[in-house]
This record gives structure tokens, C-alpha cells and sequence, in this order.
């Protein structure tokens, strides 16, 4: 199917910004860090096939390069180009190798605290695969346990207010959570996870293995930013030096005392910094 083209807001005629979301969330949670950037750009996204909603997940194990494929047919379907490409976690790794297939069609790539584990953890991953042991990693079995169903948003809203994940999050930003992250279940009373559950075990268990191969292809092919959160374990400090000795043009930015959802519970610093570094490159 055509895929649906979201705006997040900005000029009709405006550059383009592309967000990618991390896994199992709305990319409208993002609208509080664009308000920084959309007075001179126009923000979108692609949603991915999570949130297509006549997708499932392939039944083998593919790796992320099928989100890049999603995000270039299209960039082409709407005849897109020109295009600064914002990624968070996982959307970050999407967006980066849309960027090597194709950097032509590209000004800049934004990665936000993105999925670049250590080797060693990229081993253990490969032997848990190896192992159908999958379902053993703690995300995996964090996603499984997920609540699925909830009677109203509003419950929703109060039992997500009242966990450590969102204890950062403004209510405005909840808010977005819950409006977009839940939809009315079909013939069914209550509200259920816009994002399945099964899509996000499937993201989870299809972690990007070569990113260490892959990071060398960004030197010198555009200007690339790299935002970590200085409390995240997802892109830490020492992820941060090895990416430094082997892109040495990437800018890397620290959002301090802040983990791995920092574009949603920091998003003035986060957009701030995103458009001086834009204009610092682009102008």
C-alpha cells in the first residue's frame, strides 16, 4: 500500500525534516521538539510498517535494512529530495543506512541516542539469535509483558504517569503518548496499543549487527550529528569515543543527567541544539 505521509507541522514550503521514531512510539511525540524547528522547516514522517496497520511482521528474521527501503520507495513515491533526516533510536540506524544507499538525496542526518551497541553486545545478541533465545533479552521480555488493552485513555494516561519511563515526561508529551500511541479496538470496548506489541519484539530482535562495518561509509559524506543522553546505556560514553575515532567529521552533542527518551523529556534542549547545528552547516 501508498504510505501514508504524516505532517508534524512547519511550511508548506519549507526544507524538509524527516523524523523516524524509536521503536513503539508515535512519532507525534516528537512535536514538542520540533516546535523548535518547524518556523523553518516542514516536518514529516513515514510512519513504519508498525503503524501501517494491514502489515505483520515477517515470520524470518530481516535486519533494518528493510526501514531504510520503507523510508527511500517513499522519498520517491512523493518525489522527495533535499531531505535532513532525524532518527531516534532505532529510527536513527533506519535513517542512517537510508543515507549510504542513497546520499544524494539527503542535507544532513540527525541521530538521536542511537542503537550503536558495543561488540560484545552485538555478539551476545548474534548467540541469543543463534540460540532461539531471543525471547530471554530484556527488551524482548520487557515488550511481552507489555499491558495491551486499557478501558479508557485517561486510565491509561494515570497508570503511565506513574511509571519510571515516563517520570521525566511533561503531561503534554504523555498526553501525545497516549492520544496517538492507543487506538479503539475494532468491535471490542477499550482502546489498544497503536504500535503492536508483535512489531515491537520483531524490532527488537532484529538489532542492526554491522553498524560497526557501516559507520566508516558516513566520513565525509554529509554532515552527520549524533545526540546521546549522558545517563543513557544505549549509545554511552565509550560508543561515543570508538564513533569519534572512526567518523572523525561527526559532531556528537551530550544531553546530560538525561537516558534514551531525552527527545521527549528534553525536547526545547534537544530541538536547540539540533537547530543551531542545522544552521551552523546548512547556512
Amino acid at each position: 500500500m501508498p504510505q501514508r505521509l504524516l505532517e508534524l507541522g512547519g511550511p508548506a514550503d519549507a526544507a524538509l525534516i524527516h523524523i523516524a521514531p524509536a521503536n513503539s512510539f508515535p512519532p507525534q511525540t516528537y512535536g514538542p521538539m520540533l516546535r523548535s524547528l518547524t518556523d523553518r522547516y516542514r516536518a514529516i514522517c513515514f510512519p513504519p510498517r508498525a503503524l501501517w496497520g494491514d502489515q505483520t511482521p515477517p515470520r524470518e528474521l530481516r535486519e533494518w535494512h528493510d526501514l531504510a527501503d520503507d523510508l527511500l520507495d517513499a522519498f520517491d513515491t512523493w518525489k522527495m529530495g533535499e531531505i535532513i533526516l532525524v532518527g531516534h533510536s532505532f529510527g536513527g540506524i533506519a535513517s542512517m543506512l537510508a543515507t549510504i544507499k542513497d546520499p544524494e538525496r539527503f542535507r544532513a542526518l540527525v541521530m538521536l541516542d542511537p542503537v550503536i551497541l558495543s561488540r560484545e553486545s552485538l555478539d551476545w545478541l548474534k548467540t541469543a539469535t543463534e540460540d532461539n533465545a531471543l525471547d530471554q533479552t530484556p527488551l524482548v521480555r520487557g515488550a511481552l509483558r507489555r499491558r495491551r488493552v486499557f478501558e479508557s485513555r485517561e486510565q491509561a494516561f494515570h497508570r503511565f504517569r506513574n511509571r519510571p519511563h515516563f517520570a521525566d515526561w511533561s503531561d503534554e508529551a504523555l498526553r501525545l503518548y497516549v492520544d496517538h500511541g492507543l487506538r479503539e479496538r475494532s468491535n471490542k470496548a477499550g482502546y489498544e496499543l497503536a504500535w503492536p506489541v508483535e512489531w515491537e519484539v520483531y524490532y527488537y530482535s532484529t538489532v542492526y549487527g554491522r553498524i560497526w562495518e557501516d559507520l566508516p561509509k558516513l566520513e565525509g559524506l554529509l554532515p552527520v550529528l549524533i545526540i546521546r543522553g549522558g545517563a543513557s546505556d544505549t549509545f554511552d560514553q565509550s560508543g561515543q569515543e570508538a564513533v569519534q575515532r572512526l567518523v572523525p567529521s561527526v559532531t556528537i552533542s551530550v544531553i546530560e543527567r538525561r537516558g534514551h527518551l531525552f527527545p521527549q523529556s528534553a525536547p526545547d534542549e534537544t530541538g536547540g541544539l539540533i537547530r543551531s547545528w542545522l544552521r551552523a552547516v546548512l547556512s
